[in-house]
This record gives structure tokens, sequence and C-alpha cells, in this order.
């Protein structure tokens, strides 16, 4: 393809993107013109025709990309640009049809209420309007001379109708989508008391960052299958023994709440709340079949609202074990007492519904099992791919949340030699909380890097145990001791203490802590009791792994990078710096005289030497240098963003502060000096091994030169 032809067909694909940008502007240029007027349209005019032919098609493209069920990404350029193309068709009508004065003018003012009216953002909005004015204002110019006041007359009712759009139809919309946010909101609460009741979840919301969500879903498929199976019971109950209404009771949370009912929903209670028990009130304390003859109308059951003529009534518990789980109630108009057999039938229905809770909280508790293994599977996974010990504190967390949510949650690591503890990582979510959001904060900021004593708290409990605890409830006081009487978990309701073990051996342990109680239940300790054992493993794996990557890039006697690293971290600056354009500076340096300091004082003060020089290199560099030993009695430091008069400036700092330094040994004090040689990236070398040879001809000469000085590279002749 010659550059023409990709020329040509790069304007083609910018004109495909653009065209709906370029058929507003054409057509604002025709209105503007005056083109389009009612003379050029009755006369049919070939420019405007072909003009309104465009214009029409691209509104047209615009309206189906809208309508297209494969349009589900929402875009604000595609309704930016629908909303403009609308306008402009108004107008363009208008123009056409009279300017001004035209019938079709009233309909920029439904048009700017609708626009107003659906409009996502409200920049958006401000544009359209933007259009509106402008579009009035050339269509007015354009059709006729002395528009003035009929534009301003125009411009003025468009702003009404703005702004009614605005306070009264934005006020509505606005209540609308409250309301509907109410009835999902209402629908959302009503679901979590069903699962509550039927004892699919705990009393508490168990999760935060989507594990609730994720619970509700699993719930809601329960408490369905439930109410189908209670509703379709009671009817056919109803049904079989000609009953006027069957109820079914539940017992939650200490009161009777009405669950479901068969019978006229005019009468009966509008809510689950009842207003007590009433006649039923013995079933709670005697569970036993309760069949009632010749009632009046002050004895109606406590799931009426209004009076009923009901005359006789037969209630039968639903019972586990000596707890009273539910009552199902039946009732009767036209003085029908319920016989021995009725009062059996009933007792059966009453022990069938309590099977299908029953089976429904056996299928929910086996899914709920399945679902919280999966999330200890992907909790595994996360933490076997942790190597570093800030990947596992992170990856940690990561999974922990997956199971159990906390507000705030610790690592320490447990010495028995100094019988202390130390903070090794803290997450706290719970600092988010509206409530208890900053209590959460000054906490996490108390324990980080903490060092506390092996006292008597929950951490040294879990610890002495090789337990997690507390043991039976996770409930603590507000004066519980967790980590020491220096540190209070204020907010919490439960707390979690689980031993990270490694074998008999203890590591440390983990914390959990929340500001709700119950968020901690046998089955999740048991999941989280697992996964302490892992993240156990984890921690010893890291710490073995960072022994021997330490060992791997660090020099033994002096502590700083090796040679083999040192290279590996040169290349790399290197080719950041070739990317980027910048500089950097690489130092040679050794210590003068250092076979004479061995062979004066012995080797074992020549390793003293090397370690206190290499102590001040290590501490006056910043943290992106890189400070290595070279070999022997030398050392390299590489500067980044650092040119070779500030890498000299800091060359002879380093060499004073060295020579300022007072060795020791059996034969009395002394000092040493060092030499450094100075060489600048791309001044003095664009490629590592030539900035060494570079900066080590800067050392030789200052070898050469009587020692303890620094040289540059730009400085040497030739």
């Amino acid at each position: 393809m010659t550059t023409l032809a990709r020329k040509l067909h790069g304007l083609r694909l910018r004109a495909r993107e653009q065209w709906s940008l370029i058929v507003l502007l054409a057509t604002w240029l025709v209105l503007a013109i005056g083109a389009a007027n009612p003379a050029a349209f009755e006369r049919g005019s070939p420019a405007l025709g072909l003009s309104l032919a465009v214009f029409t098609a691209t509104l047209v493209r615009a309206l189906l990309r809208e309508l297209r069920p494969s349009s589900a990404t929402y875009s604000q350029a595609h309704e930016l640009e629908l909303g403009l193309l609308l306008i402009t068709g108004t107008y363009l009508l208008i123009a056409v049809t009279g300017g001004l004065a035209s019938p079709a003018h009233p309909l920029v003012y439904a048009l700017a209420s609708f626009l107003l009216l659906l409009h996502r953002a409200r920049w958006m909005a401000g544009v359209w309007l933007a259009a509106i004015a402008f579009l009035e204002v050339v269509v007015g110019w354009t059709t006729g001379p002395g528009q003035s006041a009929k534009i301003a007359f125009h411009l003025s009712y468009i702003a009404f109708f703005a702004a009614g759009n605005l306070l009264i139809l934005g006020a509505l919309v606005r209540r609308l989508r409250g309301e509907h946010a109410q009835r999902l909101a209402d629908e959302l609460a009503q679901l979590r008391q069903d699962a509550r009741d039927f004892r699919l979840v705990a009393p508490e919301a168990r999760g935060r960052r989507g594990r609730e969500a994720d619970e509700l879903q699993l719930a809601q498929a329960a408490v369905h299958a439930i109410h189908e199976q209670v509703a379709f019971s009671l009817e056919l109950i109803r049904g079989d023994l000609e009953l006027h209404t069957c109820a079914l009771l539940w017992i939650a949370d200490g009161e009777l709440v009405l669950k479901r009912a068969a019978g006229d929903p005019a009468v009966l209670q509008p809510g689950p709340s009842l207003p007590g028990p009433g006649i039923v009130a013995g079933l709670l304390r005697s569970p036993k079949v309760l069949a009632l003859k010749g009632m009046s109308e002050k004895q109606l059951p406590p799931y009426y609202r209004a009076p009923a003529a009901v005359t006789d009534m037969c209630a039968v518990p639903l019972t586990r074990g000596d707890r009273v789980l539910g009552i199902l109630c039946a009732d009767r108009t036209g003085d029908r007492p319920f016989t021995a057999a009725e009062q059996d039938k009933l007792a059966a229905a009453a022990q069938h519904v309590q099977r299908t809770v029953d089976h429904e909280r056996a299928f929910f508790a086996a899914m709920r099992s399945r679902y919280e293994h999966e999330q200890l599977y992907r909790a595994s996974e996360l933490l076997n791919g942790a190597l570093g010990l800030d990947a596992l504190y992170t990856k940690s967390f990561a999974a922990i949340q997956a199971i159990a949510a906390y507000d705030i949650a610790v690592i320490s690591a447990y010495d028995e030699h100094a019988e202390a503890h130390r903070v090794l990582a803290v997450d706290v979510p719970g600092a988010t909380e509206p409530e208890h959001g900053p209590v959460w904060s000054e906490i996490a900021t108390s324990l980080r890097d903490r060092v506390f004593e092996h006292g008597a708290g929950l951490v040294a409990m879990a610890v002495k145990n090789h337990h997690f605890m507390p043991a039976a409830d996770e409930r603590i006081e507000p004066e519980t001791v967790v980590f020491d009487v220096h540190t209070r978990l204020r907010p919490a309701q439960s707390v979690l203490v689980l031993p990270l073990l490694h074998g008999e051996r203890v590591l440390g342990t983990l914390t959990l802590a929340a500001a709700r109680e119950r968020q901690f239940p046998r089955a999740t300790r048991e999941i989280l009791r697992v996964l302490s054992h892992q993240l156990s493993v984890g921690l010893q794996n890291a710490r073995m792994y960072r022994t021997m990557e330490e060992r791997a890039t660090t020099d033994g006697l002096t502590g700083l990078t090796n040679h083999r690293a040192f290279q590996e971290r040169l290349a790399q600056i290197h080719a950041l710096a070739e990317r980027t354009g910048r500089s950097f500076s690489l130092i040679l340096t050794d210590i003068d005289h250092f076979k004479k300091v061995n062979d004066t004082y012995g080797h074992p003060v020549g390793d003293a030497v090397l370690k206190r020089v290499a102590a001040v290199f290590a501490g006056r560099a910043r943290k992106v240098d890189v400070v290595a030993r070279y070999g022997g009695e030398e050392f390299v430091l590489v500067l980044p963003d650092t040119d070779a008069e500030g890498a000299a400036i800091f060359a002879n700092k380093l060499r004073e502060e060295v020579a300022a330094q007072t060795m020791t040994s059996e034969q009395g004090p002394f000092r040493v000096t060092i030499s450094m040689g100075v060489a600048e990236y791309p001044a003095d070398g664009r490629q590592p091994a030539e900035l060494v040879e570079r900066a080590d001809q800067a050392l030789y000469a200052c070898k050469k030169g009587g020692r303890n000085r620094v040289t540059r590279a730009g400085q040497l002749p030739g």
C-alpha cells in the first residue's frame, strides 16, 4: 500500500468515526447561511434535499444504534451525539416550515423537557441547552429581521421548561428511584429476616465485601422453596378440610410472626408482626394440640386484623425436642368442630411443614459448606503462590476476607527465647466503617511494628494452649486483654486468636476482631484453623526463601549487596536510564594501603575495617542507591539520577567520614583512608562495563596522585 493510499484509508476511518460530528457541523452551517428556508423547501432545492437526506440517515443510524440489543454498553459520547442530532433535526424542521413562527416550534419545549429528564450527566444537559440557545438565535436571525424580541421570549420560555424539569420532574424521578430502591431494600430485608427465622443464616450478617451477598444468594433459593412448599401445603389443607383460614406462625427472636396464610387477605394481618400470641399462648409453654369450639369474636386468632365469623379452631405446634418452632393454625366458620381424624391430619401436615424446613436447612447447609470450602480452596491457592513475606501478608488477608468478615486482622511473630511477640502485618478494613472507623485506625496505628511481652492476654493463651481463643465463645468483654494491657480492642464484640503452628512450634498468631457479635461461628473457626496451618507453612517457606535470597545476594561479611547482585542491579538501572534518558553515576572505591592493615593488625582487624567502611556507605546512601562490595577491599556505589558533579560531592563526604573513623586494635587506635573514582552515564560511557572501566581508571589516577581523594573520569586527560 502506497503512502497516499494509507493516508486516504486513515482519513476514511477518521471520517467514519466522526461522521455524526461532520454532519452536525455541516447542518449548522446550512442553518447559519439561511439555506434551510420555506422557499427552498417548496421549490425542491437539490442542495437542501441532499442535506435533509444525509441528516435524516445519520439521525436514523444513531437511533438504531441506541435501540439495538447489542448496544449494552452505555456511552456518554453516543448519548450526547443523539441529543444534539435530535435538537438539530428539530430546528431544521422549524427552519423549513416558517422559522420562529413555525407551528413546529413548540417541539423545542417538549424536546428540552425530554432530554433534561433523561440525561445522565449535568454537563451534558448544559451542552444540550447551549445547543438549543445557539440554534434558536441562528434560526431566528436567518428567517427574518427584527426577531430579537421573539428570540428572547422563546429562550426565556425554554429556560422555564428546563427549570421546571429540573425542579419538578427531576424531583419526581428522584422520588420514584428512591421508592424503587426502598422496595428492593425491603424485599432484601425480608429475605434476610426469613433466612434468619428459618435458621439459614446467623442472626447478624456474616460478611463484608461481597460475602453477605453470596450467602443471601444461596439462602434465596432455600427461602423461596420453603415458601412455595408451605403455601402449597396450606392451600391443600384448607381445601381438604374446608377451612376458613390456614396459617403458619413461626417463632423468630422470641416473637410470633405470620409466615404464610391461606385465606381471605382482607381480614389477615398485612405483615409478619403479630400483636400477641393470644389464644395460642398456651402452646408456647405446653406444646400440644389445641382444639377450640364455640369461639366468640373476642377469641379470634392473632393473625386476624378484622372481625371474622370464626367459630372453631385447631392449633398444632411444630417442635424440635422441647423447643417450639412454630404453630400451624386452622379455623372454620359455621360451628363445625374439628374431629379427631381432622386433628391427626393437621398434625401430619405440621410434621410435613417442619420436614420441609429441615430439608431446606440441610440443603442450604450443604451448599454453604460447599461455598466455604471453595473459598478455602481459593484461599489456599492464594497462599501457595506467595513467596515473599509482603506478598504472603497481602494474600493472607485476602484469603481470610473470603471466609470471615473482620474489622481488623493482625499477624504477629512469637519469639520463644525472648518471650515476646512482634507485630508483622495489620489489615484494617474496619477503618472505612462510619461508626468505629477512627477507633480501628487508631488501634491499627498503635499495633504496627509493635513488640509486646508474652503476658496473660488471649494471644499468649493461644500460644500456650496451641488452640484458638476464645475456645467456646468468641464474644469478649471490653476490658479483655488480647495483646497486652496497653492495647484494648474497645469496639470489638467478636475476637478470634489462632496460633500459627509449624509442627509443635508456634511461629506466631493470627488475631481477628469485629465490632459485630458472632462473626466467627464454629464452622468458620474450623475453616480458619485449617487456613492458619497453611499460613504457618507459607510463613516458614517465605522466611526460608528470604534467607536464601539474602544469602544469594548479600555479602556475608559486610551485609552489602554482593558482586553478582550488583551486576544485576546495574543492568536494571542502565536499562531504565536508556529508556528515560536520565543519567546516573558509578563510584568505585577501595581502602588505601589495606594490605598493610592486614599485615600490621591482622585479618580480624581488617575484617572489622571493612565492616566499618561498609556501615558508613550504607548509612549515607539513599534507598534508591546501590551499595555493594565489589571484591576484596573494593566497594562500588551506583547513584540513580545523579550526575558526576553531584556524585563527586557525595563521594567526598563519604571519604571525609571514613577518614574520621577511629579503628581499634591491640597495637592501638589507627585510621584509614579511601580513594574513589567517579564515572557518569552517558558522558563517560554508555555501557555498564565501560562505566566500570572508566571509574577504575579514575580510581587508579587517585592512587597515582597520592590517595585519599576523589577523581572524576571526565577530569582524566585524553
